[in-house]
């Protein structure tokens, strides 16, 4: 039967739901092979307008026969834009075929590389793009992909740059086709492509469900020499690259009225990388794609003829324009080049030429000129003008016909007033500088290419001069650049307030006004000073004997910025004074006394002088060390200097002097040096190593200035100096203090909080600028929060785990330290051993066989311990099974029960494992069992029988009774034990075992009558094939082997 006979015989509702169904698979329908569900998209309306970018877009497509949209809008609008744009429009599709299925595209897959970022057929993706405009899924209309191709279709800014031919051949057997591609970079230097390469069927030949045949439809592909990817190569500049691959005739079929040869249709595409990612398309061509006619304007340029930069009115600028053929064949259809002055939306045409043949890549230029005297210049403004390309014949890119540049307007600068760096009052012979600006006021100049004049006069005098000027700089880049003027007066120049003023010049010669700062500087007469222990320069306090008329040099003890002391003048109405000699620059004076203090140690004495630099006079004290005639002398020790936490070093014999006591001089190497004192003894200590000084920081982070007071000392007579020491501060790193927490013990699971910045201390700087960071190797295992300070820590494995603390400073400088964490499960207890130390001591009563004794356990250790449980068992070591356990909540005592309260037995032994909590909330356990045996009692008391036959005959008794008596006695013993074995084994319930340590050996019985004799050798159950149980002698296995292989039966 037929299925058309079948179909006929079906029931009608049968019919009916037949159809219904087929109908709602049609609608749903979605590609069985692939686990996405792909829907049918709904179809919408768009206008039709393909006009051409001006170069080559490339599409891919994938849809399938069952698809509405795929078949009423999607193939027929790229069969559209292809028909409308021939030379610049092509694409590739994957077609899954009524009969022939999805195509296998392998090894590229770019049927599932098109569909990863869609969801549902139709889907078209332009230039290899994923998202956006240019990724269409679904389709409505005719036209749907105008819109996206004459915007560009997305493809590579560059796409222009490349010529491709492409041509294929049969060969003479007419079953293998040659493609070719010939492909030349246009553009400068070299660029790396991917050749995609594809071979198409130019008609489809299966159809969509309506009839409709698609175009374009992939058959295989053209792939490198390794088959697995497409051709990679390095175009360099105007160099043709030449690459062809052979493909089987049979790869295509006859479609549509074409034979097989006219229906292959080979597709290529230039990609900026391999297919295996997402990639910027640059160019396209299938055989449709004449040879790009393109003539373009390559470049124009509008230049002042007197070269510079810019014009003034009344220049002439050149203009000139260079034409060339980018196309893949010359050019001879003629056009014209055109040159235009724009004014506002006008074109005033300058001049223009016919366009001459060119060949590939050939070029022309054309140059006109154009007087500048009638342009209206503005501040920053330009003159703009175009070259153009009209009346040329197939130039496929417009973009290129015209091109526009400036000419910008050189306009005069405008200054900027000069402004003081620093206080813009000064004594002579101090530098000042200014920084000056302009505004070029044009697009032509900046400050680095125009110069200055800077010139400055005493204020409303107008006597402008330059020579105090000593430097000129140009400092900055860009917009921030600006020259800087230094003004050096000298020492004899007037007094008084200056005028400073600047003008600007252009490279054209161009000046801007005069730009006048009245007031700018004062210039003052700089007071002499005498000096002190706090000023910079001082030399330090000169000794002078007493009664004696010594020189003493001012250098160092009076200064004049600006005057030298050649100049000054020197008075004092003191008695000690006599007076002051320019030419040596030294003061004579005679002290007639020494001042004593309480303690009869010399005092400085002050001498009050007049200081007068010929212009102003200023007052002051010059102190003095007067000493007694032979007393030792110190020469003025300049101030010294050493940075905190270091160090410093002073030889004081080359400032000591001495004389004896009429005044001649003895060397000083005879004298003693001691340490008077210390001005701030928590900045320095200082020690003496004959007269080596030495002084050094107290710590690392102090700093500031201290006075040590040196005395020199022949033995009868001395002196003292002052040697100031100033201790340089230097930025210290953080400091972090871990040592409450170098080891920390965490449990698993738990976490703790360690306050990180209350350990983070820096002398230089606040806390808030020291950067903070807490790191361990487990990802999340430490949480830092730098507003808390507080460091979160927790582990969920144990081991051993370092998490690094590190502090940096605003300066760059930083330290670590590093925090051990013992992460642990449970923490050991420890049975008390030979030598009394461990954590538990276990008391038992007894362990004699039939008792059930009494556990007491105590804490012997430093732990304090909570929820206790300790879990006791008993078992046995004959039958290897545990029979009894139980557990205590507290160290007891308590009752451990054997044998349901019958007591111990023979090879019983008892177990005791402890767990409980610590203080700090650590789990603790025993790691080892507490076991003790069972043993026999000591107290059993046998009559022993004697030697005496009289004594054994007194009591009617022979010795055959008595041996026949002892053996039923042994007998009945032997039969009882075996009994009571047999019964623990029925009644065990579980085997129990445990890592055991052995604290109390089993003690042997005494030898008494009852003791049961061994079998007679041979008498025992054989061995099983693995030898004696572990643990067993033969003693034990001749008594219970019997019983330990029926149970392992």
């Amino acid at each position: 039967m037929n299925s058309a006979s079948s179909l006929n015989q079906l029931p009608t509702f049968s019919i009916v739901i037949l159809v219904v169904t087929m109908s709602s698979i049609g609608f749903f329908s979605v590609e069985s092979q692939d686990e996405i569900n792909r829907e049918e998209l709904a179809t919408k309306d768009m206008p039709r307008f393909a006009t051409s970018p001006g170069h080559t877009v490339f599409g891919e497509y994938v849809g399938a026969h069952w698809c509405g949209p795929c078949m009423s809008s999607a193939s027929p609008s790229l069969t559209n834009l292809k028909s409308d744009n021939p030379d610049d429009f092509t694409f590739v599709s994957f077609f899954e075929g009524d009969s022939s299925g999805w195509p296998s595209d392998g090894p590229i897959n770019r049927k599932d590389h098109v569909m990863a970022g869609s969801s549902g057929y139709p889907t078209f993706a332009f230039a290899d793009v994923a998202s956006g405009t240019c990724y269409k899924v679904g389709a409505s209309g005719t036209n749907y992909y105008d819109s996206q191709f004459s915007s560009g279709g997305c493809m590579h800014a560059d796409s222009t740059d490349f010529r491709m031919e492409l041509s294929i051949s049969l060969n003479g057997a007419g079953d293998t086709v040659t493609t070719t591609l010939d492909v030349t970079y246009i553009g400068s230097g070299s660029v790396q492509v991917f050749v995609y390469g594809a071979i198409t069927e130019k008609t489809g030949a299966e159809a969509y469900s309506n009839g409709y045949k698609p175009h374009h439809v992939w058959r295989d592909w053209l792939l490198d020499s390794t088959g697995t990817g497409f051709e990679q190569i390095t175009l360099n500049s105007n160099q043709l690259e030449t690459l062809s691959w052979d493909t089987p005739l049979s790869k295509v079929r006859a479609s549509g009225g074409s034979t097989q040869w006219e229906n292959f249709w080979p597709v290529i595409a230039l990609m900026d990388g391999p297919h295996t990612t997402w990639n910027g398309v640059y160019a396209a061509i299938d055989l449709d794609m004449g040879p790009l006619v393109d003539v373009g304007i390559s470049q124009f340029d509008a230049r002042n003829s007197n070269g510079n930069l810019g014009f003034i009115q009344g220049d002439i600028i050149d203009l000139e324009v260079q034409v060339m053929n980018n196309g893949a064949e010359s050019y001879d259809e003629g056009g014209t080049i055109s040159v235009y002055y724009l004014q506002g939306a006008d074109e005033v045409q300058l001049g223009s030429i016919s366009l001459n043949q060119l060949g590939i890549s050939g070029t022309q230029s054309y140059i006109t000129s154009f007087d500048t005297s009638d342009v209206s210049l503005s501040p920053s403004g330009a003159s703009s003008f175009r070259a153009r390309l009209s009346d040329l014949t197939g130039d496929r890119i417009s973009s290129n016909d015209y091109m526009d540049d400036v000419a910008f307007h050189d306009m005069p600068p405008v200054a900027s007033r000069p402004s003081s760096i620093g206080s813009p009052s000064i004594h002579r012979g101090i530098d000042l500088q200014f920084e000056s600006t302009a505004l070029s006021n044009d697009l032509v100049d900046d400050t680095s290419t125009m110069t200055t004049v800077f010139q400055y006069s005493q204020s409303d005098i107008g006597d402008w001069e330059s020579s105090w000027i000593t430097s000129v700089e140009l400092v900055g880049t860009g917009g921030n650049s600006r020259y800087v003027h230094t003004i050096s007066p000298p020492i004899n120049a007037e007094t008084g307030n200056y005028d400073v003023r600047i003008q600007w010049t252009d490279p054209s010669g161009q000046t801007s006004d005069w730009e006048v700062a009245n007031n700018a500087f004062e210039l003052r007469n700089a007071l002499p000073t005498v000096l002190g222990s706090g000023d910079e320069g001082f030399f330090g306090v000169p000794t002078v004997k007493v009664d004696t008329v010594e020189r003493v040099s001012i250098v160092g003890l009076i200064s004049d910025a600006e005057t030298p002391l050649s100049m000054i003048t020197i008075d004092s109405n003191a008695p000690e004074f006599i007076s002051y000699d320019s030419s040596t620059f030294e003061l004579l004076v005679n002290f007639q006394e020494v001042a004593l203090d309480s303690q009869g140690n010399p005092l400085t004495q002050g001498l009050f002088v007049t200081v007068d630099d010929g212009e102003d006079v200023n007052t002051g004290t010059i102190l003095f060390n007067v000493v007694e005639n032979g007393q030792p002398r110190w020469a003025p020790i300049p101030t010294q200097s050493f940075e905190e936490g270091s160090s410093g070093s002073l030889a004081l014999t080359y400032f000591l002097s001495d004389s004896d006591d009429e005044g001649n001089s003895v060397p000083p190497t005879g004298l003693e040096v001691s340490i008077v004192s210390i001005s701030d003894e928590n900045l320095v200590r200082a020690n003496l190593n004959g007269h080596m000084l030495n002084v050094e920081s107290l710590d690392d982070d102090s700093f500031g200035m201290s006075e040590i007071t040196i005395r020199a000392s022949d033995g009868i007579k001395f002196s003292d100096t002052v040697v100031t020491y100033h201790v340089n501060n230097i930025n210290d790193e953080p400091r972090i203090d871990i040592s409450e927490h170098e080891e920390i013990i965490v449990q698993v699971g738990d976490r703790i909080n360690l306050d990180i910045l209350s350990l983070v201390t820096d002398v230089d700087d606040p806390d808030e600028e020291i950067w903070i960071t807490v790191t361990t190797f487990v990802p999340g295992a430490v949480l830092y929060n730098p507003i808390s300070g507080l460091v979160t820590m927790s582990w969920e494995t144990a081991g051993e785990e370092l998490v690094t603390i590190t502090a940096e400073d605003r300066h760059g400088d930083a330290s670590a330290e590093i925090i051990t964490v013992s992460v642990v499960s449970e923490l050991p207890l420890h049975w008390e051993d030979s030598t009394g130390n461990g954590d538990l001591s276990a008391s038992i009563s007894s362990v004699d066989f039939g008792s059930n004794p009494s556990v007491m356990i105590t804490n012997i250790g430093s732990h304090e311990l909570s929820d206790i449980e300790v879990r006791w068992s008993v078992c046995n070591s004959i039958t290897g099974i545990c029979n009894d356990f139980g557990v205590s909540y507290n160290f007891g005592p308590f009752i451990v029960l054997a044998a349901d309260g019958e007591g111990l037995s023979t090879g019983d032994y008892v177990t005791l494992d402890v767990s409980s909590v610590d203080s700090n909330g650590f789990d603790r356990s025993t790691l080892i069992s507490y076991k003790v045996f069972a043993t026999q009692p000591s107290d059993t008391e046998f009559e022993e029988v004697g030697d005496d036959s009289k004594a054994n005959s007194g009591n009617g008794i022979s010795a055959l009774t008595i041996g026949l008596s002892i053996g039923v006695i042994l007998l009945l013993s032997v039969v009882v034990l075996l009994a009571v074995v047999l019964s623990r084994q029925r009644s065990s319930l579980v085997e129990y075992s445990h890592q055991e340590i052995d604290l109390e050996e089993p003690q042997q019985s005494p030898s008494s009558p009852l003791q049961i004799p061994p079998p007679p050798p041979g008498m025992g159950p054989p061995l099983p094939p693995e030898g004696l149980p572990p643990g067993w002698t033969m003693e034990q296995w001749n008594y219970y082997g019997e019983s330990y292989l029926n149970r392992r039966e």
